[in-house]
């Protein structure tokens, strides 16, 4: 607002303490009052004066506590100036004051609906609505508790009855969905009272509880996205780039190859983990086919995406068809992984978080300006009681409703330790074997290094895996094409082969990174960047194909024959090329589609890769954590590492391996190992599978290879 001149504002940043912000000093200090709707006024005292940027800052506070529920204005030469809310928000006062652990959203029986949402700023509530059969909205007032919750119940059965929150706040009236919202309309526009009972598909079972008894290092995660899987025109399937599409069965190539979710479960991976599925913002539902996105955009964090859904229009659709998919995976052996991403939104100013508590929910660095870690433009605030409770609401909800396997957290280094173990102890109340990973980067959040839930935190969230990067650079060098390369590009350097030991160990001990090695998520692709076929393109430009894909089979090997959790990215197993984009997030399907017809000529690696997985999965030296690991002396250019599992009462059986010998050769040149005779079986040479007993006293490793040996 401006005055002689002067552009000012006024916000509250304590229970006393109000801000004016004015882009000049004042010539005199004025007279400053508090005025409220009473016309009550309160003299402001002047404490300090404060420069940011070009602003000047005036701190003032008021004799009396301000009371959040009315409405306030800063009086000075006659004007009047509105009181916003500031950083009060993000005081400890405020969350301990007004921290609520009821039931939020709309809470539905057939006989009445409750609609209740949190908002301690607002000075007045409306609920907007529709019910089914009308095509007017009507408004009810809301009325609010001490913990500025604001309710209302409507009586009779209101499911499928469209809604929006109408909000005073900062002085004028603003219209948002429900951030609890268990579905909504096409893109989001109102929100949606679900009786979800409807939602159920066929063969759902709603008081099932799930319990995963394997463990994280029995486990292999294949991550997809889900239309890239079946949205190629030789996919074989009906509902291309939908839920549904996963869900088919007998889908083949034109030339009879498996396709789709055939294909998954003929793999022998464990889990399948889902890019992000709940409701994101850069796609427009109305017409899926117009754009793309890997949708780390939320929008709506309790409803389903409805571009992947065959009827957007249909709030229940949405739900049905994620169900039916996660359903289907798993009765075909599948555990289900969700990719959620609760660090940010996908707009700030247009989220209900900000309409309804502005500030709150956000991070902001001294000057008020929001913090960027994420890079794409916020970062939200786990810390705060609120946020706390409506991230461990929104897994919670997922897990018991939609009867998920695990969860993996996006930029998880954002969240702060002790929510994290917060919803670890929830999700574990439910299900024991919850699957929980993360991203545990160092990013640059207003928040304590000890308390973010990093990489270098791990040991305080045993709980969680982690992505990997040393084990993804020391393996195939940094991400970026012009960073040091790694043990696949043939590097000798001294520092990496010294990490290879770690490598296989998973990073785990008292002096590394790692409780144990199941926190190791182990992997050399995955969505993000280039993908290794592309990568090595750039990074090996006069080599042949068939010497780079030679290199990628080594990096495949670490990845599942290491200490740890072994992470493969759809396609890699056949080479998956995006033409060279290192960032495909919003790319057209002509780059991120799995292609089908790519992965049929490369048949014979698809079961080399599938041979690989059974021998992890059936030798139980690969995933027990009695395991002891001892390097094995191999020529320069190469490396070597025996695995001994001490034999006991349970694994005394012919068929399993009390010791493995795993070789891999970096050079374009043979190396001879010295080897004890009649020792070894050979179990994989040059990338296919033999039983070969070892006669000699040498042995023989190929150029850029792998060899597995075992003895009984």
């Amino acid at each position: 607002m401006k005055v002689d001149h002067i552009s000012i504002s006024a916000y509250l940043d304590d229970f006393s303490m109000i801000t004016i912000v004015v882009n000049k000093p004042f010539p005199i200090i004025p007279s400053l009052s508090l005025v409220d709707d009473k016309k009550v006024l309160q003299p402001l005292t002047i404490d300090k004066q404060e420069y940011y940027d070009d602003l000047v800052i005036y701190k003032c506070r008021s004799r009396i506590p301000i009371d959040l529920k009315n409405r306030y204005w800063v009086t000075f030469n006659e004007s009047r100036i509105p009181l916003m809310i500031g950083s009060i928000v993000r005081t400890a006062k405020f969350d301990s004051l007004y921290y609520d652990d009821t039931s939020l959203g709309a809470i539905y029986t057939p006989e009445r609906t409750t609609f209740k949402v949190w908002s301690p700023v607002a000075f007045a509530m409306k609920v907007k609505y529709k019910p089914r059969q009308s095509d007017t909205f009507l408004e009810q007032k809301m009325s609010r508790t001490e913990n500025g919750v604001w309710q209302v119940t409507l009586e009779g059965d209101h499911h499928l009855t469209e809604y929006l929150f109408v909000v005073n706040v900062n002085h004028e009236w603003v219209e948002t969905t429900d951030p609890y919202a268990k579905s909504v309309t096409a893109n989001g526009i109102h929100s949606v009272v679900i009786h979800l009972p409807e939602t159920d598909p066929e063969g759902w079972n709603r008081s099932e509880k799930k319990i995963n008894l394997r463990s994280k290092t029995d486990s292999i995660i294949y991550e997809l996205h889900v239309r890239d899987l079946t949205i190629h025109s030789d996919s074989g399937v009906v509902n291309k780039g939908k839920y549904l599409g996963l869900t088919e069965r007998g889908t083949k190539t034109s030339n009879g190859f498996h396709t789709g979710l055939d294909y998954l479960k003929r793999l022998g991976i464990t889990h399948v983990q889902l890019l992000p599925v709940a409701d994101f913002g850069s796609v427009d539902e109305t017409t899926p086919d117009s754009a793309y996105n890997w949708g780390y955009d939320p929008v709506q964090f309790f409803s389903p995406e409805g571009s992947y859904s065959t009827d957007p229009y249909d709030p229940i659709c949405r739900i049905k068809e994620l169900k039916t998919l996660i359903h289907t995976l798993q009765q075909n052996g599948l555990s289900v992984i969700l990719d959620v991403v609760y660090n940010h939104v996908y707009k700030r100013e247009e989220s209900p978080f900000e309409k309804l508590v502005p500030g709150y929910y956000f991070r902001f660095d001294e000057g008020g300006k929001p913090v960027n870690g994420t890079g794409v433009g916020n970062d939200t605030a786990s810390e705060r009681k609120m946020m706390r409770k409506f991230i461990l609401d929104a897994l919670t909800y997922w897990m018991s409703e939609y009867k998920v396997d695990g969860f993996r957290f996006d930029l998880m280094g954002i969240h702060d330790v002790e929510t994290m173990n917060l919803a670890a102890e929830k999700l574990k109340s439910l299900n024991p074997g919850v699957f929980l990973l993360g991203e545990g980067w160092d990013l640059n959040t207003n928040l304590e290094p000890e308390n973010k839930a990093t990489l270098s935190s791990a040991k305080k969230l045993p709980s969680y895996s982690f992505f990997n990067d040393a084990f993804r650079d020391h393996v195939k060098g940094s991400i970026f094409p012009d960073g040091q390369s790694g043990f696949i590009n043939g590097n000798q350097d001294a520092r990496i082969k010294s990490h290879m030991k770690q490598v296989m160990r998973g990073y785990a001990g008292q002096h590394d990174t790692f409780l144990k090695a199941e926190q190791s998520i182990n992997y050399s692709e995955c969505h993000d960047n280039h993908t290794l076929f592309d990568l090595l393109s750039i990074r090996h430009p006069f080599e042949d194909e068939f010497t780079r894909r030679k290199r990628q089979q080594l990096a495949l090997a670490f990845t599942l024959f290491a200490q740890g959790v072994p992470f493969i990215h759809a396609g890699q197993e056949c080479f998956r090329t995006k033409n060279g984009a290192e960032n495909s997030y919003n790319l057209p399907d002509s780059i991120n589609a799995f292609d089908w017809k790519r992965c049929e000529s490369f048949y014979k690696e698809v079961d080399y890769f599938k041979q690989l997985i059974r021998i992890r999965k059936t030798q139980p030296l690969f995933h027990e954590s009695s395991t002891v690991l001892s390097e094995w002396k191999v020529p320069e250019g190469g490396l070597g590492f025996e695995l001994n599992l001490p034999t006991t009462d349970i694994k005394e059986d012919a068929s399993f391996w009390t010791n493995a010998l795993l070789l891999f050769n970096q050079t374009t040149k043979q190396i001879f190992i010295p080897i004890e005779e009649k020792r070894w079986t050979i179990a994989i040479e040059g990338e296919k599978v033999c039983h070969r007993a070892l006669n000699e006293e040498q042995y023989r490793l190929k150029p850029l290879s792998f060899s597995l040996l075992y003895s009984v």
